[in-house]
């Protein structure tokens, strides 16, 4: 009776053995799947006509070769500081007096389509001026006549998309005590669409002495 425990037990390990074989490949491929889907991941980045916010060159090639030198920098490393990511020394952190254009570049990481990532200022779409680097890199130019005229004051559904959780939470339970309140300033709602994704940003304005 032992001996046969004994050969039941190994039948029991050979068999679970020979099912991992067969499971692994398909936990490769999900793995290989899920890195996929990271790649594609889309990116949004805003700047300031040459890193100045009180910027007023109107030269084409100075422009050109600067938004060159950044297109470079983003496809190298993805990732740079800019507008979206920084505190702009204003009231909750938001760019303090800007005065000149903006530039919004649009990452895809997709090397091989054509499609043109879709930009919306404030839900309605913008098409003017697209400046096409490599198929992964596009940029918007928003000029400073047309931004000043669509910033509009925040309302408490931007709020809610505008600031992470934890710290509206953390206002709420009296942790985090904001400097002005959080309807302070105005901002521009940029919403980009590519394919299934889509991305949500905000240039958050405010004006003083």
């Amino acid at each position: 009776m032992r001996v046969v425990i004994i050969h039941f037990l190994i039948m029991l390990f050979f068999i679970s053995c020979q099912r991992n074989k067969k499971e692994n490949p398909a936990i490769i491929k999900e793995i290989k799947n899920v890195e996929k889907n990271v790649e594609q991941k889309l990116a949004a980045y805003c700047f300031f006509k040459l890193d100045d916010k009180y910027s007023i060159e109107k030269d084409s090639l100075i422009i050109n070769n600067w938004l060159k030198e950044k297109s470079q920098m983003l496809l190298k490393e993805d990732s740079i500081p800019n507008i979206f990511s920084q505190n702009g020394g204003g009231p909750n952190g938001a760019q303090w007096n800007p005065s000149t254009d903006l530039y919004i570049a649009i990452l895809t990481h997709s090397k091989e389509s054509t499609e043109t990532p879709k930009l919306y200022i404030n839900e309605k779409l913008y098409k003017k001026q697209v400046y096409s680097f490599s198929p992964r890199l596009i940029w918007y130019a928003v000029k400073q006549n047309f931004w000043e005229q669509e910033i509009k004051e925040i309302d408490s559904l931007d709020i809610q998309k505008m600031y992470p959780p934890e710290f509206l939470n953390g206002i709420t339970n009296g942790e985090f005590h904001p400097v002005a309140d959080l309807k302070y300033g105005k901002i521009l709602k940029f919403e980009i669409s590519y394919k299934e994704e889509k991305l949500t940003k905000f240039f958050h304005a405010t004006y003083g002495e």
